[in-house]
């Protein structure tokens, strides 16, 4: 997730407008299932937060540390750690580049 802000900071190109990202990515991070569990949402609510990253993320501690949640039908819940580290190879190689390339060109 550093990547995806990294490349989001560098596309506004202002320090001032990047600070102000930080509103638009904190749903994100609020649509889990970190602290409310995905059986009590609205069905296309429960869908974005069991496919959200960060709930691979908390699903795969739980189930790491053998305190497993009530099961889903979302893949992401199923398989949470291969959930995580798909996730985190797809951030990586997507976001990863693109910033590297976005900081090299934001100097000149």
């Amino acid at each position: 997730m550093t990547w995806v802000g990294l490349l989001l900071g560098l596309a506004v190109g202002k320090e001032e407008a990047a600070g102000q990202l930080a509103v638009t990515v904190f749903p994100l991070a609020m649509v889990t299932n970190a602290f409310v569990p995905t059986g009590g949402m609205p069905g296309w609510l429960a869908a974005v937060a069991e496919w959200n990253p960060m709930s691979a993320v908390v699903q795969a501690g739980r189930d790491l540390f053998g305190n497993p949640s009530a099961a889903t039908a979302a893949w992401p819940m199923q398989h949470a750690v291969a959930a995580t580290l798909l996730w985190c190879a797809v951030l990586l190689l997507v976001c990863g580049p693109f910033a590297v390339r976005k900081f090299a060109t934001h100097g000149t």
